[in-house]
């Protein structure tokens, strides 16, 4: 899959203005390249063997473009928030909260095995966070549950700068079940191949959660 840059068209279009573009096999815009022919009124159409070829699954190549730009942008998504820890550990660290810092950096490590399992398209291996087990880190948040109710109220208080970081960092991940089951989803069994995946984002989550929880006044939950 070669994907058409808008610095591509905006070449061409320089060369020698066109009204019509035609997208070849195999190929793919950017969401600015396609923001580009709109902008311009260009019409775009797609070669026909791009949409008429079946392949030995029984998928059309459509089909599989759409599967493979789902995956690419699952694959993005995974990188921001990837960098979106590191960024948060960072701002608390020299905000002086070395030990929740060291915490999310930790958790961060988790995420990227996370990350280096969909790349690799290999079974999630066993997450270890510090000294917690698997179980422990699905258990232990179980009565916080998905819906954390962050308020302004609540980043008002003394740790509240913390509080709103991680609730981004938990929030951000909620978003990326979404697009696993976009990249993932089996329409012929009705289920998701990767739902793996999803597990060990929601174990990640469940210590965000935990760790919130301990920011606005709870007690170690771990037993």
């Amino acid at each position: 899959m070669r994907f058409i840059t808008e610095t591509e068209l905006r070449d061409l279009y320089k060369a020698e203005p066109f009204t019509a573009y035609t997208l070849e096999p195999r190929t793919k815009l950017t969401p600015e390249a396609r923001q580009f022919l709109v902008d311009r009124g260009i019409k775009l159409a797609e070669a026909q063997d791009c949409k008429s070829k079946s392949t030995g699954n029984g998928k059309s190549g459509t089909e599989q473009e759409q599967e493979s730009w789902n995956v690419l942008r699952l694959r993005c998504r995974m990188e921001s928030l990837e960098s979106l820890f590191l960024m948060v550990g960072a701002n608390l660290l020299s905000g002086g909260s070395t030990v929740l810092a060291e915490e999310v950096f930790a958790l961060g490590r988790c995420f990227s095995e996370v990350k280096k399992t969909a790349w690799e398209q290999t079974s999630p291996v066993n997450l270890q966070f510090q000294d917690w087990s698997e179980a422990e880190m699905k258990n232990c948040s179980t009565y916080l549950g998905k819906h954390f109710d962050i308020t302004e109220f609540h980043v008002r208080t003394e740790n509240g700068a913390a509080i709103a970081s991680l609730n981004h960092l938990r929030a951000t991940l909620r978003e990326l079940e979404s697009a696993v089951l976009e990249a993932y989803w089996d329409k012929e069994f009705n289920v998701c191949s990767r739902q793996d995946l999803i597990e060990k984002i929601n174990l990640i989550m469940n210590i965000l959660c935990v760790m919130i929880w301990k920011c606005l006044g709870g007690q170690q939950c771990k037993t």
